[in-house]
């Protein structure tokens, strides 16, 4: 894909992913082996105690994997969505950049098994989140 194609995917895919931009993630890179996407901590998106809350940090992951899959689905698919996921909360975020990196684990027909990690800026991994897509033919919907 082309630099140009892939930016008008980005633009897109941020445009029309309703809960990401809420969130303001933003998608720095995407291709066939991994996305890396970025999202700023803000107070706004804490909890009552005063860290971010979990379901923030598990939407913007979650919408990594959605720029990710769609931009590597196979042809013979529509869309795909989310089946099963798994979120493992590992440390506590009160601030700065949260870098995400996602990738495929494996593909089985139309199960898509995929892989996502949250770091802060010094590397410490945050969470990690596993999912499973199920994604939908063409002709069936």
């Amino acid at each position: 894909m082309t630099n140009d194609k892939l930016q008008k995917y980005i633009e897109h895919f941020e445009q029309k992913d309703r809960m990401g931009s809420l969130f303001k993630m933003k998608i720095t890179e995407v291709n066939a082996q991994e996305c890396l996407c970025e999202y700023t901590v803000q107070e706004a998106h804490f909890n009552p105690n005063g860290i971010l809350h979990g379901g923030a940090l598990y939407t913007v992951m979650d919408s990594s994997q959605g720029a990710f899959i769609h931009l590597n689905l196979d042809p013979q698919f529509k869309y795909a969505a989310t089946g099963t996921a798994t979120i493992k909360y590992l440390a506590p975020v009160r601030e700065g950049k949260v870098l995400i990196r996602t990738w495929f684990k494996e593909i089985q027909g139309r199960k898509h098994f995929v892989s996502s990690e949250a770091k802060n800026e010094k590397g410490d991994v945050l969470a990690t989140l596993e999912e499973i897509w199920i994604a939908t033919f063409k002709d069936k919907a």
